[in-house]
């Protein structure tokens, strides 16, 4: 639907500036002949009627955009697409990690705030020590989380609200014999002195509700770090498990490449010539003569991360008293290319 409607805009617009160019020529040539009328009824010799440069102009300009409108036209959104050959290319390059961004830290509990936060410093300052003593530097070493939280559970009460009037809290005051109604009035109603005209109290039920409970607070301080030596990657799980002891906690650990520029463009020239391949494949199966090329773009360049997570691997490996074995395995980058290329 799309690609009729723009058809039809690109119909409409050239018949339009065909119509305006049809007007032009029509009034330039009206213009000659009544001038030409003039000098036969004065008896003067008939020149051919000449057009005056500001018309010569005005018809140039109209050409003009009527010749840059049709261009337009013919390359403008879904129309473009029908007077060319689209095609896309992939290229893929690969080569083994060189980084890994290990994510960890420490999670305390306690009954303060005080208590749990010193705790997880004093946690992760062995943590500290063990990425110091491992040469890892400050610029690898980032603090990605820190929070504190109170802690809830909830339990079961029992509630039974004081005595509450179901009618009129107030006590009236005891009526006097004179004032008392008659007995077409008051009839069937019975008073006596000191007795309050509200209805008697009652006590209402107990019940049962549940309710949260603060049973401590929780501070959690995670940290992002990048290993440039994969060789180290194991012993450093294994001390860092050691120091931090049940208050460590690890959320996996990513693998990828530091420079990929080099692949980038490997992967790029793998792609480019993919697409020039299928373009002139495109173009000597349905008998046409390829183009220049149009537009070109694209999408991809980044390394696939791989990801491994550490919570079974790291714990497992410490309780077994064993060391833990990280490979960091092949990465590979990808990149697609699209292009337009014109048909002669």
């Amino acid at each position: 639907m799309e690609r009729q409607a723009g058809i039809k805009k690109g119909i409409l617009i050239l018949f339009g500036l065909g119509l305006i160019l049809m007007l032009l020529l029509a009034c330039t040539s009206g213009e000659g002949q009544v001038t030409g009328a003039v000098q036969q009824n004065n008896s003067q010799p008939v020149q051919a009627p000449e057009v005056s440069p500001a018309n010569n102009a005005m018809l140039e300009l109209a050409e003009r955009q009527v010749r840059a409108l049709g261009a337009s036209a013919a390359f403008d959104g879904p129309m473009a697409a029908r007077q060319g050959i689209t095609v896309s290319g992939r290229g893929e390059a690969s080569a083994a990690a060189d980084l890994a961004i290990l994510n960890l830290g420490v999670q305390t509990l306690a009954d303060t705030v005080a208590e749990a936060r010193e705790q997880a410093a004093a946690a992760m300052g062995r943590v500290f020590d063990v990425l110091k003593a491992k040469n890892i530097e400050d610029r690898d070493i980032q603090t990605s989380h820190f929070n504190i939280n109170p802690r809830y559970t909830s339990r079961e009460v029992t509630r039974c609200p004081g005595a509450l009037d179901t009618a009129v809290r107030q006590i009236a005051p005891a009526m006097e014999p004179s004032l008392a109604p008659s007995a077409e009035f008051g009839r069937g109603i019975s008073l006596e002195p000191g007795v309050a005209i509200a209805r008697s109290q009652e006590k209402p039920e107990c019940f049962k509700e549940r309710e949260r409970v603060i049973i401590g607070y929780e501070v959690s301080n995670q940290l992002t770090v990048k290993l440039r030596d994969l060789d180290e990657a194991g012993s450093v799980i294994d001390e860092v498990t050691a120091a931090g002891g049940d208050l460590i906690r690890f959320n996996g650990i990513n693998f990828t490449i530091d420079d990929t520029d080099a692949l980038q463009d490997q992967a790029r020239a793998a792609a480019i010539g993919d697409m020039m391949d299928k373009a002139n494949q495109v173009a000597s199966l349905t008998g046409v003569e390829l183009g220049k090329l149009i537009n070109i773009s694209e999408t991809g360049g980044q390394p696939r991360v791989a990801f491994e997570s550490l919570e079974r691997v790291a714990f497992a490996a410490s309780a077994k008293s064993a060391p833990t074995q990280i490979m960091g395995g092949e990465l590979e980058v990808t990149v697609t290319v699209q292009a337009l290329y014109a048909i002669n």
